[in-house]
């Protein structure tokens, strides 16, 4: 057993840490990449973690980290105009997040991304659709926070 702090991890704990680590440093990675242009980079780092958590998938601590892995895959798929794999990543995120109830703004964030692909690929009504949705759960957030953030307030715009 590992000790951090006063707390003894089990090995599978400590293993399911590591992979958590290791899934968001190659998600950061990747979407530093993606805004350098490196799409290639970007593209290898968010399938490596996609494909260390379906190796992994018992855990439903994970699921969290899958659905930001597949947004990230829908932003790149979106950035290099392939605009299906874009919906179809978005989609399984968008569905991962209302299943592990998400903050409203991650989840105004996707349908956010899934109104600006759906508008490219002129499905502009189901396009408006996801933008409802992200205002209105944007303005729920707004209108119970008297001490909203720059980010919401940047999503609401």
């Amino acid at each position: 057993m590992a000790t951090v702090g006063h707390m003894e991890l089990s090995p599978q704990a400590v293993g399911d840490r590591n992979i958590q680590e290791l899934v968001s440093s190659c998600n950061k990675d990747g979407m530093e990449s993606l805004r350098n242009g490196q799409d290639k980079a970007a593209f290898e780092q968010f399938k490596y973690a996609e494909a260390i958590l379906l190796a992994n998938h018992m855990n439903e601590d994970n699921t969290a980290l899958l659905a930001v892995t597949c947004n990230n895959l829908g932003c790149y798929y979106k950035k290099t105009g392939k605009f299906h794999g874009a919906l179809s990543y978005l989609r399984r995120a968008l569905k991962m997040e209302a299943e592990l109830n998400a903050d409203e703004v991650t989840l105004a964030g996707t349908h956010l991304n899934l109104c600006a692909i759906l508008s490219k690929v002129e499905k502009h009504t189901k396009a408006v659709q996801h933008a409802l949705c992200a205002l209105e759960l944007m303005s729920n957030v707004v209108a119970s926070r008297s001490n909203a953030t720059v980010e919401e307030y940047t999503v609401l715009a």
